[in-house]
């Protein structure tokens, strides 16, 4: 036998003989575990007493999460029941490595379900951006505000030009669809949508189309910002009227096959693949161990 074979030997030894020595948790009823958990605590100095209560709620979580998943195997036992079986004969360092262990493998299951909810969501967002490629066809030309007679009154109208920018004919049917808001309350001034249907109608590259939006409830809305204005209004900047226009193409038909625009906003699904890829990488650093939890008021 060489010498490392025999120290290492020795050393198993020496933990084995150190592990019999501690004291044991007795797990078979609620009082049996606070007469050893005293018995245990008399031994530990402050921060192994802190270490212990936190392994102890770690301990508790994980009998929790096994009377859901395994509910035939643990039916008629409680969370507590199931928290003194697993404690119960184990040491001290036993009972941490224990909590430690549950840490580990709940960031594992955890980063792996990150990981596949954030690859989903990045494929749904290509195939979004995909399909906002392909209907990327107008920009908006002009806007001017004008006065129109609305049921015998005067009121404020948008006009646009929405200006096709593709490169091959864009032939019917397609579906333009118009959204105006107001930027303080998004409230919907006006939603509207253009089909254009007619099997002889085609928009050639540089023409456009000229939808319109009376004004009169933004007016009615907001007076105040509609008092005493010059018309027509060229161009003008829609957030100083508090409005904000969105306008798209939201359906066309290529190669026999009707593209849609998704209504999901893309903005949204950034914010929560970056909320996700946040959550993400914080579990990717963290050890699961149980210096790293804190403490808290029961």
């Amino acid at each position: 036998m060489n010498f490392n074979t025999l120290k290492t030997r020795i050393l198993i030894l020496l933990v084995l003989i150190i592990t019999s020595c501690q004291e044991k948790f007795n797990g078979k009823s609620e009082k049996d575990f606070k007469i050893s958990k005293e018995k245990v605590e008399k031994k530990l100095n402050a921060d192994e007493k802190i270490k212990l209560e936190k392994a102890i709620r770690v301990i508790a979580l994980k009998a929790m999460i096994l009377k859901w998943d395994e509910s035939n195997k643990y039916k008629g036992k409680s969370f507590n029941d199931i928290a003194l079986e697993l404690v119960d004969g184990l040491s001290y360092s036993s009972v941490t490595d224990l909590a430690e262990d549950f840490l580990q493998e709940r960031n594992k299951k955890e980063a792996e379900k990150l990981s596949t909810e954030i690859n989903k969501l990045e494929k749904k967002r290509a195939a979004i951006l995909r399909i906002q490629k392909q209907l990327n066809l107008f920009k908006i030309e002009s806007l001017e505000l004008n006065e129109t007679d609305w049921f015998g009154e005067m009121s404020p109208r948008l006009e646009i030009e929405y200006k096709y920018i593709g490169k091959a004919d864009l032939k019917s049917p397609f579906e333009i669809s118009i959204e105006l808001k107001e930027i303080n309350t998004k409230h919907a001034i006006s939603i509207q949508s253009h089909g254009y249907e007619k099997e002889d109608y085609v928009l050639k590259t540089g023409e456009s189309v000229y939808p319109t939006i009376i004004l009169e409830e933004a007016k009615e809305r907001n007076p105040y910002i509609w008092k005493n204005l010059k018309y027509p209004i060229k161009n003008p900047k829609l957030s100083d009227y508090n409005l904000d226009l969105k306008i798209y193409v939201s359906s066309i038909y290529a190669n026999g096959k009707k593209i849609i625009m998704p209504k999901i906003d893309i903005k949204d699904m950034e914010t929560e693949l970056k909320n996700l890829q946040s959550e993400y990488n914080k579990i990717l650093k963290s050890e699961g161990t149980l210096d790293e939890l804190e403490l808290t008021d029961k």
